[in-house]
């Protein structure tokens, strides 16, 4: 089970005097026992728990009378555990423990009570239900419902709220009674007995998950098949029904057969390895984890939600529109468009309340309509795309609408999909005036949108090999994840910014003069945020997959893009003409003294300039290290004086190592990164055939003229020798910049180290 992502959980929030915090459940040992001789039901729960990174007093719910509770294996008073009021409206309280414990610390929680009618919201066709019918015969329904509140795990069992996931084993006993009885559920069972099971269900389980009924047995019937799924292959399918209904399962297990493999084949592999529903005998439906209760016209819409609802479930009850949403899209065919119309009033889908409990009432007509707009936007094939991807990467976790705008903002690379979550998912009125958004060129801009001075080493742009809140720039890691991050400002001149997202995206070369949108989007990965008052800064991240990761030593530039309502990047316009763009082209290495390596920068006369040039720049009071340029034509160079053919170094054997690529055929050293060092003597002379190179003197700046057409990109190589005498520990920056004539169109940045410099790993 992957580790609890507190960014989900609602915030430590005071309550009557306490903090509450959010924890994760990390498992659920519940004994359940009913007795019908005395029709009663009593259940007796042990969890255990850890505390979130805050300390102070855990939260979770449960929404029956408590008899007796043990913290930690200690008696305490069940008023100490009390339901406490967090947010507005009926059904709003969660229970909190009136005890301080520590971040980190994990504990247990035991309590034990007799089962009655839960307090929750009862409304729906299939609310929950404890009864006996002469026999005694139980019906035990745990009848959950998204749109009413208080009607997950909650009703029944102590849980979380729906952020969290964890186990249980359930121990359900019925006696008192001759009856045969039945369960109906989606975990797995162990018959121990007559009327006696023990059900297991998941760690992937959220609070919503979980299916389960027990009737007398002469109550429901039921068949078993199977499928074999495209991708997942054998699935088996239970069905059930109410003794008496007239409907054929053999055929109802067919069509839910159809339904599985046409999901399947759009969207991706089904998470779980059986299917279970039962025909309840009310209208409608509710989803669980492989399962329903339905009727038969509900069929297709509640197996759908195997994927969307409950394959990737909503991160919190303000998420939950988007499964509806989707799913009632789906349901018309997935390809029917209406364009946005900005003209319309405001339409809050995500209220972002963390202790919302009811999925909003219009996510099915505006949650539809809203996707009926990205298709227009993107395309229906691009949506259905983009959502089977958002499926994958999320499938048996959960799903914020933050993440659903930024996995289709990054992938679709549609910049106004941000101008529509703001208005039409999280009901923001247009903002006047508009908030201006910005990050550093520099350490010394201000925040102007024309900036003279350096922007290629944007000081609010760096990556981090993990989400540790460091602000010091690691050159990317192969093989794992790494996290791009952003310092986002809002100018304090202009409006509070409600709503924006950074975009990030990656290009693997060094490049001087890339532009909005093209270079920008589609992008890796993107990072929503709220509510940046005006003169205030902001910190976003974004996990770089590790499948999206070049090999160690590729030289990247990283590019980044602040959008909100009202202000986006002009189409057209570069890092130094827009404020709310920024890049970081640096690259980071190890030379020993002596050694050499060729950046291979691409560069272009933008403006067909007749007199672009190159500057070599390096910094006053570092060593300065031997530097060339090179081109595989002479006649690049305005001034050739001092061209010379380009060395490259004899190939030796040692040099000739073979890695292991994991069973396939190994490559060669010099084959693997963008930085040509001379070590790789192969690649430099496969990369630069017949080059020749321009030694500079040993300056802090010094210009080169070059003959460079317009629309005629070219690749220049920047050659850095380290300093033979450097010092061990040294180290040093080289830029290379590019003139059109009259301004700096761009540059590249190379920090060198030298073996034993002290410094954060990079």
């Amino acid at each position: 089970m992957s580790a609890p992502n507190y960014e989900l959980a609602p915030p430590p929030t005071p309550v009557d005097g306490l903090l509450a915090v959010p924890i994760h459940i990390q498992d659920v040992q519940a004994t359940v026992s009913f007795d019908g001789a005395a029709s009663i039901g009593r259940a007796d729960v042990t969890l255990t728990y850890e505390i979130g990174p805050t300390t102070g007093s855990p939260l979770l719910d449960l929404r029956q009378t408590i008899g007796q509770v043990w913290v930690d294996g200690t008696p305490t008073d069940p008023s100490d555990l009390a339901a406490r009021n967090v947010g507005a409206g009926s059904f709003s309280t969660v229970r909190v423990l009136d005890a301080v414990q520590d971040a980190g610390s994990v504990h247990t929680l035991r309590v034990a009570y007799q089962l009655g009618p839960p307090d929750s919201e009862l409304g729906g066709s299939y609310p929950p239900v404890l009864a006996w019918s002469p026999g005694p015969r139980l019906r035990w329904t745990f009848g959950m419902s998204d749109l009413n509140a208080g009607r997950y795990l909650e009703a029944w069992l102590p849980s979380n709220l729906i952020w969290d996931r964890f186990p249980i084993r359930l121990d359900v006993e019925v006696t008192g009674t001759l009856a045969a009885h039945s369960i109906i559920t989606n975990g797995m069972v162990t018959a121990l007995g007559a009327n006696h099971w023990s059900v297991q269900f998941p760690d992937h389980f959220a609070p919503l998950s979980h299916l389960l009924e027990i009737r007398a047995s002469n109550t429901v019937e039921s068949v078993t098949g199977s499928v074999t799924l495209p991708l997942t292959g054998q699935v088996a399918i239970e069905a059930w029904k109410l003794t008496g209904d007239p409907e054929n399962l053999a055929a109802r297990i067919a069509d839910a057969a159809g339904f599985l493999i046409a999901n399947e084949t759009d969207y991706g592999p089904y998470l779980d390895d059986r299917f279970v529903f039962f025909f309840h005998g009310a209208g409608g439906g509710m989803e669980y984890a492989g399962a329903t209760t339905t009727s038969v016209p509900a069929l297709g819409h509640e197996t759908f939600h195997s994927w969307f609802a409950r394959g990737v479930t909503p991160a919190s009850q303000a998420d939950a529109w988007w499964d509806e949403a989707f799913t009632t899209f789906h349901d018309a065919g997935a390809d029917d468009t209406e364009p946005f119309d900005f003209l319309d009033a405001p339409v809050e889908l995500c209220s972002r309340l963390p202790f919302q409990r009811r999925t909003p009432g219009n996510a099915y007509a505006d949650g539809s309509r809203f996707f009926r707009g990205v298709a227009a936007t993107v395309g229906v094939a691009t949506l259905r795309a983009v959502m089977r991807s958002v499926y994958e990467r999320h499938r048996g976790g959960p799903l914020s609408t933050a993440a659903l705008e930024e996995d289709l903002v990054a992938r679709t690379g549609a910049a106004s999909l941000v101008d529509a979550f703001h208005r039409f998912v999280y009901g923001f009125a247009d903002p006047s005036p508009v908030p201006r958004l910005w990050l550093r060129d520099a350490p010394g801009h201000t925040g102007a949108d024309v900036w003279g001075g350096e922007f290629w080493n944007s000081p609010d742009l760096w990556i981090r090999h993990a989400d540790d809140g460091g602000t010091a720039h690691q050159s990317p890691e192969s093989g794992q994840d790494n996290w791009f991050h952003a310092r986002v400002r809002n100018d304090a001149a202009g409006a509070a910014c409600r709503h924006f997202v950074v975009t990030f995206a990656v290009k693997q070369f060094a490049g001087t003069q890339f532009a909005y949108p093209g270079d920008f989007l589609p992008a890796i990965a993107a990072s929503a945020a709220f509510d940046l008052a005006p003169g205030e800064e902001r910190v976003v991240a974004a996990r770089w997959p590790w499948e999206h990761v070049p090999p160690s030593g590729t030289h990247l530039c990283l590019l980044a893009a602040a959008i909100a309502r009202s202000d986006h990047p002009a189409v057209g316009t570069h890092v130094w003409e827009q404020a709310n763009l920024a890049q970081k082209n640096l690259t980071v290495v190890d030379l020993a003294p002596g050694e050499f390596l060729i950046v291979p920068v691409m560069i272009g006369n933008l403006r067909g300039n007749a007199q672009p040039a190159l500057e070599v720049l390096q910094t006053e009071d570092a060593p300065l290290a031997d530097v060339a340029l090179v081109h595989r034509v002479r006649g690049f160079f305005v001034r050739p004086e001092g061209l010379r053919p380009l060395a490259v170094p004899a190939v030796r054997p040692r040099e000739r190592r073979l890695m292991d690529c994991g069973g396939a055929e190994p490559i060669a050293e010099e084959y693997v990164g963008g930085v040509l060092r001379s070590t790789q003597p192969q690649r430099v002379a496969r990369r630069f055939p017949g080059a020749v190179e321009l030694p500079l003197k040993a300056k802090p700046r010094i210009r080169v003229p070059v003959a460079l057409p317009a629309d005629a990109p070219t690749t220049v190589g920047l050659k850095i020798t380290a300093p033979s005498d450097a010092h061990p520990g040294a180290s040093f920056m080289v830029h290379l910049v590019q003139h059109d004539g009259t301004r700096l169109v761009g540059g590249v940045a190379v920090e060198v180290h030298t073996p034993g410099a002290h410094r954060e790993a990079t």
